[in-house]
């Protein structure tokens, strides 16, 4: 029989863990795939107690450090020490649940930011960022927790499934806590900034475990999803290099195929992450300049009426209703989860004619990509009568 001990918000059970890995960074890099070995040399610290460390140089678009054989992992801590050398931007980003599909590489990513000593959530979708997605999420790291450039600071990280809680400084109480990575499992690295000052890690363990260490309310606090208020249910179509005209002027039909450049598309069923957030960089591909995609969902009215549909967006969106243009929304710099009752998130809105019973909203999302350095995706709400 197993017991399972709680004291106030800490799981005692997630202590009975084992390591399965660990690097001091003493003996060379063999337990590391390195994409980019320039950026990624091992320095002498000038510490006594810490000795060789790993340096992350900014190189560009794509420099990390994997460790090998960390495919499927799960149900895991990544424990370790970091140091920001220079006063600069920069900053240490946690890859975890890193998967390749085809062309795309998409991995979950929680940074430290050293300059400016915070946290923030930051998937990688197609390789492409998508931090202004998860604004909410910004923790300002201060007291034991702060960043001092020169100085060391302890880090941890416990990634169960989809979750990850994140900690600096204070092992006990995470910074955040973050719930909505799409992928389960996958490997686990370490990145620098794209462009700034390096940063230095140390003594990385991975430790296998079977539980959160906190269980307490999601952090950081404040924070109030209701992904019941809008909407959440859609289909989607792409990715695409153009507009496809045909899709734009048709009444949607989940049996269509639509083709483009010899590719055959069709609908599918597409949900909103738990938030309510349509992250349309699930489907936009950055790098291929397929940045195209559209998104459908089905609005039933009681009556014919006016309404008014809402949205926070990091796109520009073009709207149909019933294969009708209606009109467009741009873009902000941060997509809000609560753009609708807060004045100081506010997005962008139009109003619409329904008819009585299913109508069609059709929306096209045309992703940043090369032209912007953000992340793709929008909220949308319906206000109907009763």
């Amino acid at each position: 029989m197993t017991l399972l001990f709680l004291y106030g918000s800490v799981n005692l059970s997630a202590e009975n863990s084992r390591e399965i890995f660990f690097d001091d960074f003493e003996n060379g890099l063999e337990k590391w795939d390195l994409n980019n070995p320039a950026k990624l040399p091992i320095i002498d610290s000038g510490n006594d107690e810490h000795g060789k460390a790993l340096s992350l140089v900014p190189g560009g678009h794509n420099v990390h450090a994997l460790i090998k054989n960390s495919d499927g992992w799960t149900n895991i801590k990544i424990e370790g020490d970091v140091l920001f050398p220079d006063d600069e931007h920069n900053y240490l980003g946690f890859i975890y649940n890193y998967n390749v599909r085809g062309t795309r590489v998409d991995y979950g990513c929680i940074y430290i930011k050293g300059n400016g000593s915070y946290v923030r959530v930051n998937p990688h979708r197609d390789g492409h960022v998508s931090r202004v997605l998860h604004e909410e999420y910004r923790t300002p790291l201060t007291g034991d927790a702060a960043i001092v450039p020169g100085e060391w600071q302890h880090f941890k990280m416990e990634v169960m499934g989809t979750v990850c809680h994140f900690y600096v400084g204070d092992m006990e109480t995470p910074k955040l806590t973050f719930d909505f990575h799409e992928f389960s499992s996958g490997r686990v690295g370490f990145e620098p900034r794209v462009s700034g000052s390096e940063c230095w890690i140390d003594n990385i363990s991975v430790s296998s475990i079977s539980g959160f260490h906190y269980e307490g309310p999601v952090l950081p606090e404040g924070i109030d999803h209701k992904p019941h208020q809008l909407i959440t249910d859609w289909d989607a179509i792409g990715p695409f290099r153009r507009r496809v005209d045909s899709i734009e002027k048709d009444v949607f039909s989940s049996n269509q195929t639509y083709t483009e450049v010899r590719t055959n598309s069709r609908w599918i069923p597409f949900e909103a992450d738990g938030r309510g957030c349509v992250v349309s960089g699930k489907i936009i591909e950055w790098m291929s300049g397929r940045n195209y995609a559209y998104f459908h969902s089905e609005i039933i009215a009681a009556k014919s009426q006016k309404s008014k549909l809402q949205f926070s967006t990091t796109n520009d969106l073009q709207v149909w209703i019933n294969g009708r243009p209606v009109g467009e929304i741009g873009r902000t710099q941060f997509a809000w989860y609560d753009f609708w009752e807060n004045p100081q998130h506010a997005g962008g809105e139009m109003e619409v004619t329904l008819k009585k019973g299913a109508n069609h909203l059709v929306i096209l999302d045309r992703g940043l990509g090369f032209k912007g350095y953000s992340g793709d995706g929008f909220y949308a709400r319906i206000a109907l009568e009763e």
